[in-house]
């Protein structure tokens, strides 16, 4: 795992860009509030708010913006807007040595896992999952305070306590391995690329939205099938959601994992305002009697 600079909070800067769908300075209002008020800096990217339909800009436009963050001493770390469609257009077109000569904190959410699992796969670069700034970066949201913890390697655990919501424990065990996740609809669609995430035993946290349960169940068995739950110690489900209401993946789940796989469910990380920020790409361990996942400091 290659260490990431330290984001320093309160007064630190963040380059916001929009490596996936069109977003409006309106829409995220509110988490541009909530960085003002929680004390962090930020500068929009030159095409942050540009909008070519199905996506923000250009494959060039949108890298253009995270290499000049890269390149800034004065910006800490880049936060991605949002997520929507489009963040697989890059991860063939990366310059992955600039990210791994500038290690910054790296802000995202499901559309955006694509990255994510490909800057540990290339360079094993650290990341956060999370936070977007449309829905989850506000005031309203419990875990906002955690989050914030978690985003500058001042809490580096996880316990029963911090929850709003009883996280229940399906399997019980101890497992140790690389904590990694996002969207699972997302990871499936890094099957058979050079990206998706393949040495070593893994912790895997998921979610998704808008996905019936049997095309749930297809990308698992798919997942299954490539061999990838071999490697999977332990499984966190984060919230399943189609039509604003909550799915039971969990016979799903329990069907492809090996036995004896520790596995918990309503874990508080998905696609809705209550959603914890959760570390990718570190070294990671969960125990589930008491309920702990512990991991590794991401900073230098």
């Amino acid at each position: 795992m290659k260490k990431l600079r330290p984001f320093e909070w309160p007064g630190g800067m963040v380059g916001l860009v929009a490596p996936a769908g069109p977003v409006s300075e309106h829409a995220i209002d509110r988490g541009l509030r909530t960085l003002e008020q929680q004390h962090i800096r930020y500068e929009p990217g030159r095409f942050l708010f540009s909008n070519r339909g199905l996506v923000a800009a250009t494959v060039e436009e949108r890298l253009q913006d995270f290499y000049e963050f890269l390149s800034r001493e004065d910006v800490h770390a880049i936060w991605a807007a949002r997520g929507g469609y489009g963040t697989i257009q890059l991860i063939d077109q990366v310059d992955y040595r600039h990210f791994a000569e500038h290690p910054k904190p790296f802000i995202g959410f499901s559309d955006v896992t694509t990255l994510q699992w490909a800057l540990f796969q290339k360079i094993q670069l650290p990341s956060f999952s999370g936070f977007t700034l449309l829905s989850q970066f506000t005031p309203s949201n419990p875990y906002l305070q955690t989050g914030l913890e978690i985003l500058i390697g001042q809490r580096l655990e996880l316990t029963r306590h911090d929850f709003q919501e009883e996280v229940i424990v399906l399997q019980s065990g101890e497992a140790t391995g690389t904590l990694i996740g996002g969207t699972l609809s997302i990871i499936c669609s890094l099957l058979g690329t050079p990206y998706l995430v393949d040495a070593g035993d893994l912790i895997l946290y998921i979610e998704d939205i808008n996905e019936p349960l049997y095309r749930v169940d297809r990308m698992l068995h798919q997942l299954k099938l490539a061999g990838f739950f071999h490697r999977v110690q332990a499984v966190i489900l984060g919230k399943f959601l189609y039509d604003d209401s909550l799915q039971d993946v969990h016979p799903l789940v329990e069907a492809v994992l090996p036995s004896r796989v520790p596995l918990i469910m309503n874990f508080p990380y998905g696609h809705l305002p209550a959603s914890l920020l959760m570390p990718m790409g570190v070294p990671a361990r969960l125990s589930t009697s008491p309920l702990r996942l512990q991991w590794e400091s991401p900073y230098i």
